[in-house]
Parts: C-alpha cells; structure tokens; sequence
C-alpha cells in the first residue's frame, strides 16, 4: 500500500485517492494517518458530489433519473434546479470539484444568493466568497455570506427582510413517548434576546442533574407559565458610526447570530446603552490593561466585543463562556488584546494538550496533539 503521508491532503481528488480510501486497513493506520484520510475522504466525496451535479445538470428526462436512482421525481426535479448552482456560482463551484469545500457549504451560499437577479451581483458575492470559503466552517460561511449579499445589494436585502418578518410563527409537532416540540420562527434580534434570558435563568436555577438546554426548557415554561423571574437580557450588535448616522447601509452584526439589516442596528442603538470602540492600527480593540490578574468589566467587554462574540478557537461559532489570557499571566498582561473568549470546551482544551500563541496583528494560532497548525483571524468590523 502506498505510503500514508500528510501531502495526501494537498492532493486533488482523483480516482488514485479513492482506491487508496477503499483499501485502506484502519486498525493499523495512526491518529494522524486516520485524520489524513479522513481530509482525503471528504474531499473524494466534495468532487464526486461536484459530478453528481454535473450528471443530473446534463440529463433533461427527470423522471429517467429518478427510475434509475430509486427516488421520487419531485426529489429530482429539486436536484436538477438546485444543479444550476454550477452556473450561478462557478467560483465556489470550482471548489467543490478540487475538494476545498463540501457540499453543505455550496448549498449554504446558494441559498443566500438565489435571489439576487442581477447576475453582476451575483458574481460579486462568489468571487469575494471564494476566497475564503475553503477556511470557514459552514455557520462562519453563513454569516459571510448573508453579509456579502446585505453590502452587494442593500435595498434587495431589506426588502426580504421585511416580507420575511411576515413569516414568524409558531408550530407544534406532537413527537413520540409523550413530548412535542414547540418551534417559534421570529425576527433575529427578538430570537436572540429570547434565547439569552432563558439562558440567563437557566443559569440561575439550582446545580442538579439536569442539562443547561433541559433548563432553558423548564425556564421557557416557568417564564411562560407566569412563574420566571424578572431579568433584563443584553445582547451585542456591532455597527459602524457611518452606518449609524446614516451614511452607508452596511449591515449591523448580532453576537451569536450574525449580520442584521442597517435600520435594526440602528433602531437598537438609539433605544439602548452603547460604547464606542476605539481601533488600533490592526483594527483590533484599544489595548486596555491593567497589572492585576482579573479583568475590568470594561476590559471584559471590549475584550469579548473585539473577538465577536463567539470562542476564538478554530471553526467554533459557540457564544464566549469564559475569558483567557493567551501567555499565561503575569507574563502575559491583562489587556483587551491579550485576553481572548473562548467556550469552556475550548478554554478547557488550551490549558491541557493545545497551545495557542498570539501574533501583533490579533492573528491567534492552534497548535493541535497532533502537531497540526490552525489560525483565527482577528475579527473584523
């Protein structure tokens, strides 16, 4: 068998790799060697799903496709809608074909820019993706993506806004042994601030056996059913001052969800308390610090603001938990710079087998068990 090496993951998809993959004993192969298939085997699956596009793009006769591969035409038909992807976004889809992103994250830009009818637009947003996309986990590409359509087409991003607000609703679907599941589809900022006070109250009821998410149901219920406690909920959105006095249209950005039309972010803060933050040359957050070990409350917040709201960890979207000096302190000073949020998966992953170091410009770099490099970018306002 050839020689399983890490230059593997370099190669393009081809039908060499997945002979490889298919006779491959895995009992015998080491961590890396397994992570290194595995990469391979993902991207054997993106290009042979690039082809699979291209075959039902190719065919007119659905229902001659759907006889063949044993599934319902409407499926088909669906398919082959969806297979004009590989015109509408050729960039991305070049992608697909030499395995630099999968399927999933396809999907989750088209669905962003279907409707954008103005093809001009629509090349925009897939050559600013491309570029990034191979880097991002799925949710990040979302948000990039949402953000792209919002700046390339602001009039036709607020005007499905507003006609999705008239889709909020509530559905109930019995499940089986006795539950049922009460979905709720609302406007972004009030879903956020939903979720954070029953957060909040989840947090504050006794330690026993039950799950945060088991609390936050019993504290729906308890809030729903007139017994909660009264709490106030606090959520971040990020907007620029030339948005906020009206001179550009740029999207807001909520902590936790991601970018929001200009006039919300803008109604938000005229209604609520807000801080300017003030950027050093590297558009990272004023380099507040102090001797001691714990952070300020104001160096908390700028410094979880400076990080977006969500754990700087590679990929991870998860709303910061705790704060974490990058050099250990008192080598490393309690700054708004130096300190970064992580989730307490993370957090807790830093301090025993991975190690992350800093660069000046706020690029933050993961070094893996495995001797493997991942970095995070500062984020960007």
């Amino acid at each position: 068998m050839k020689k399983i090496t890490r230059e593997l993951e370099a190669m393009e998809p081809s039908g060499a790799m997945v002979d490889l993959l298919l006779g491959v004993d895995v009992e015998s192969l080491t961590d890396d060697q397994k992570l290194t298939l595995l990469i391979a085997a993902r991207k054997a699956m993106a290009a042979l799903h690039y082809v699979e596009l291209s075959l039902v793009h190719g065919i007119e006769d659905t229902a001659e496709i759907a006889m063949a591969v044993h599934e319902p035409e409407q499926s088909i038909v669906r398919q082959k809608e969806y297979s004009d992807v590989l015109d509408r976004l050729p960039r991305c889809a070049e992608l697909l074909r030499h395995g630099e992103i999968d399927a999933r994250r396809l999907k989750t830009v088209d669905d962003r820019v279907v409707h954008l009818t103005d093809r001009e637009l629509v090349a925009q947003v897939d050559t600013a993706l491309a570029d990034v996309a191979p880097g991002l986990t799925r949710t990040q590409l979302a948000r990039r993506a949402t953000k792209a359509v919002a700046e390339a087409d602001p009039l036709g991003y607020d005007q499905r806004r507003l006609k999705a607000r008239e889709d909020r609703r509530v559905e109930f679907t019995p499940l089986p042994d006795g539950m049922a599941q009460l979905s709720i589809v609302l406007p972004a900022i009030d879903a956020r601030q939903a979720y954070d006070l029953l957060t909040q109250d989840a947090r504050a009821l006794v330690k026993d056996e039950r799950t945060t998410d088991q609390k936050r149901a019993d504290a729906f219920l308890d809030r729903f059913l007139g017994y909660g406690v009264d709490r106030k909920v606090q959520v971040h959105v990020t907007i620029s001052m030339e948005t906020l006095m009206g001179l550009t249209e740029d999207p807001g950005l909520l902590d936790g969800y991601g970018p929001i039309a200009a006039d919300s972010a803008r109604e938000l803060a005229m209604h609520g308390p807000w801080r300017g933050l003030l950027l050093d040359e590297y558009d990272r957050a004023d380099a507040l610090s102090r001797e001691k070990y714990r952070p300020t409350a104001r160096i908390k917040e700028f410094s979880e603001l400076s990080a977006g709201g969500v754990c700087s960890a590679p990929g991870c979207t998860t709303p910061i938990q705790e704060l974490d000096h990058t050099t250990p302190w008192p080598v490393g000073k309690t700054s708004a710079n130096q300190l970064k949020g992580y989730c307490a998966h993370h957090h807790h992953l830093k301090h025993r087998d991975y190690t992350a170091t800093l660069d000046p410009d706020g690029t933050l770099h993961w070094h893996t068990p495995q001797g493997r490099h991942y970095t995070t970018q500062p984020h960007q306002y």
